[in-house]
């Protein structure tokens, strides 16, 4: 019994042997194993990242790496395998066969989606915007013999990776002659996102923003900060990082150009308005209050004014001050601008841009007048007047608080008149000498034509100034008039007494020309002589010897005429 079970044994592992040998032939035979596959891993790499070790098909590898999702797979038979016979036959027109990765980066091809024994070209046909596709074609054999040639693999495991598309990108700045433009400050954002990708990016000496590496997609720069004296413009300076559509794949950085601002990554800056205000080519005018002059409002255009949403200059007088009723422009089209007057406020505004010259000057000119009774407070040496210009480029920058650096100041032009009244004998001062002012003409002079707020001895009058009194200390002073020259005629003399009663110094008899100039007092002394006449008192002896001798005369007149008539009768 135990002989015969030690027999079984030995016969039993002889077959298994034998089976152990021959059962590969015999499967191979009936058509071969029907669990055979091929699974691709995709892994993306960062740009320079170090290719890993040789593949063996194993599904034991370690692969560093994020997959991918999303890249198609196209394969197409090359060779046949029957594993009855163990032959490989090439084929001319084999099947092809496709299929795109999971979320796990994976794609398997097994008999149930077509795949048979056999070589397969293996090409990367599509896959996300993000990676560069591998370019090359490679072969894969189900089953694969192993690198030593000691065993048949039917699960084919491989690990391609794909490069991830990154590329420098440079955004450089110049202002509107070309120059590079440094200080100027972006956000960088990712198409969609309102946070910032990376901000505070300011170009440097050489006008430039350096991003390294940035990864495919849309972006955007956006202007944030400009320089003193230059505009800002937020307009979205969009770009994209991507593959190129040829078969070469070339990293390529697309950008969005914008007309007359952005060319392809280039972009340009412009010069904020400027406004300036003068009196008269001036910024310190002296002028007399009747006298009209000329206020010069000059805009410095920049060179897209064209895009201009609006552009208004104001200028709200000083109460002190009167629009005189003209204006005109200079450096731009007719129609151009729209004047309003609304009390002492004076608006243009620019109706039609289209009638503006990039980069031209433009000058409004009007016409006005220091008010006659304008006075000017103890610390201030003339009336100053400004002008406001408020401007939207239709690109975020918006401002109602561009003035001149330097307003202009006008100041009335008013002069003195101090008269001294005396006695040309003694120099004793003499009052009540009257007199009065006229132009050059004799038009005696009013107050609302003598400059403005007019006064006599320090009180304000108004009205002709034709009764201009010496006083006490023999003086009278004018202040408030224009300078010019006038004549100073007198009216009415002075008066005295002596011995012999009251008596009159002889009255001027001619005008006395004076000149009033601006910021001074004309001082004149004015000399007067006492009357040296001496006339008989009525009814005095002198005045019957006059008498006596005009009826003399008369009577003889008359017997000359009596005789001279009866000759003439006789003949």
């Amino acid at each position: 019994m135990g002989a015969a079970r030690k027999k079984s044994s030995r016969l039993l592992f002889v077959f298994v042997l034998v089976m152990s040998v021959f059962l590969p032939q015999m499967v191979f035979a009936s058509g071969g194993p029907t669990d055979y596959q091929l699974v691709i891993h995709k892994f993306e790499k960062e740009p320079g990242t170090e290719a890993g070790g040789p593949g063996n098909g194993s599904p034991e590898q370690q692969v560093e790496g994020d997959p991918i999702q999303g890249v198609e797979f196209t394969l197409k038979q090359t060779h046949s395998y029957d594993p009855a016979t163990d032959k490989w036959t090439e084929l001319a027109d084999g099947p092809t066969l496709k299929e795109t990765t999971n979320e796990n980066g994976i794609v398997v091809f097994t008999s149930g989606n077509g795949l048979e024994l056999g070589r397969y070209s293996v090409t990367e046909t599509k896959g996300p915007e993000h990676v560069l596709l591998n370019p090359k074609t490679y072969f894969v054999d189900i089953p694969m013999t192993s690198k030593d040639g000691s065993s048949l693999n039917y699960n084919v495991h491989i690990y391609p990776k794909n490069e991830i598309i990154r590329s420098n990108v440079t955004l450089k700045k110049v202002d509107e002659t070309g120059d590079a433009l440094a200080g100027v400050t972006f956000n960088l954002y990712k198409e969609g996102e309102s946070t910032p990708f990376k901000e505070g990016l300011i170009t440097n000496s050489d006008g430039n923003i350096n991003i390294e590496s940035l990864g495919s997609g849309n972006y955007y720069f956006q202007e944030t900060d400009v320089p003193d004296g230059y505009a800002l413009n937020n307009t979205k300076i969009k770009f994209q990082v991507k593959k190129s559509e040829d078969i070469n794949q070339k990293i390529v950085v697309e950008w969005t150009n914008v007309d007359g601002f952005a060319n392809n990554g280039t972009v340009t800056n412009y010069i904020s308005p400027e406004i300036d205000k003068d009196a008269e080519g001036k910024k310190q005018l002296d002028v007399d209050r009747n006298q009209v002059f000329n206020y010069n409002i000059t805009i410095k255009a920049p060179k897209d004014i064209h895009k201009y949403k609006t552009l208004i200059v104001t200028d709200n007088l000083d109460s002190r001050l009167q629009y005189a009723g003209s204006w005109e422009v200079t450096g731009a089209s007719d129609g151009a601008f729209e004047f309003t007057e609304n009390g002492q406020l004076l608006t243009w505004s620019v109706k039609d841009f289209s009638k503006l010259t990039p980069g031209q000057e433009i000058k409004i000119t009007f016409a006005a007048k220091i008010r006659p009774d304008a006075k000017l407070e103890s610390t201030e040496t003339g009336i100053p007047n400004t002008a406001t210009l408020t401007f939207d480029n239709d690109r975020g920058w918006f401002s109602d608080k561009e003035k001149p650096k330097e307003p202009p100041v006008v100041t009335p032009t008013d002069g003195g008149l101090e008269i001294t009244k005396v006695d040309a004998a003694d120099q004793k001062k003499l009052k009540g000498a009257v007199f009065k002012l006229t132009d050059m003409a004799g038009n005696v002079i009013n107050t609302s034509q003598a400059g403005g707020v007019v006064t006599l001895n320090g009180t304000v009058i108004s009205g002709a100034l034709d009764n201009l009194v010496t006083r006490e200390d023999g003086t009278f002073i004018i202040k408030g008039l224009t300078p010019g020259t006038y004549q100073l005629h007198e009216t009415k003399a002075p008066t005295y007494e002596d011995e012999e009663g009251l008596k009159s110094y002889r009255l001027l008899t001619k005008p006395i020309e004076v000149v009033i100039e601006n910021k001074k007092d004309a001082k004149y002394k004015v000399e007067n002589s006492k009357s040296g006449w001496l006339l008989p008192t009525t009814g005095g002896i002198g005045t019957v010897l006059f008498s006596s001798v005009g009826l003399t005369l008369m009577g003889a007149a008359l017997v000359l005429y009596f005789r001279r008539r009866k000759s003439e009768t006789t003949a």
